[in-house]
């Protein structure tokens, strides 16, 4: 829930930047990063509620929360990375996205009762966002080449100091 939260305020937040320097590609991977790293700080500043989405059997617990809390700040730093390392970034973080996923299959299967969290349905809710979250990590984080081709990016004039949308560059 926090981390839809921080996603979710972040991305509003970027809309206070210049609009001329950032499409909604770079708006969305901004938000990404910091909703990344706030999750890795929880996971070693508040690792509780990561514990409880282990099972029992999986051994040393607390050193696989510290690690993924770790993997996650170093993930959500390289989303701010320049291409082509930014879509390695995006592409490892789709990754470890699904590599975790089967902690919240577990706590949603298992019924598990989770510290700062509703139960009831949402740990079957949260299974939904999942898939979303992997697909913003490779979404937001494609070349500028590639949206391009798609039509996705009208920011280019931008660069070259001319007007887009009513926005005059500088």
């Amino acid at each position: 829930m926090l981390f839809l939260a921080v996603l979710l305020v972040m991305y509003l937040l970027t809309w206070l930047l210049p609009r001329h320097r950032l499409d909604r590609h770079d708006r969305w991977r901004l938000a990404l990063a910091a909703a990344m790293v706030v999750a890795g700080l929880s996971h070693l500043f508040a690792p509780t509620p990561f514990l409880q989405h282990l099972p029992p059997w999986v051994p040393y617990p607390e050193i696989i929360v510290v690690l993924s809390g770790v993997a996650e700040i170093g993930l959500g730093g390289a989303l701010l990375l320049p291409q082509p390392s930014r879509r390695l970034a995006g592409l490892v973080l789709a990754a470890f996205l699904v590599a975790v996923f089967p902690a919240n299959i577990y706590v949603a299967v298992a019924g598990v009762e989770v510290d700062g969290q509703p139960g009831g349905l949402y740990p079957w809710v949260r299974l939904g966002f999942q898939p979303v979250f992997v697909w913003l990590a490779i979404w937001s984080t494609r070349e500028r080449a590639e949206r391009r081709l798609r039509g996705e990016l009208q920011v280019d004039a931008c660069d070259q100091g001319e007007e887009v949308q009513g926005c005059t560059c500088s």
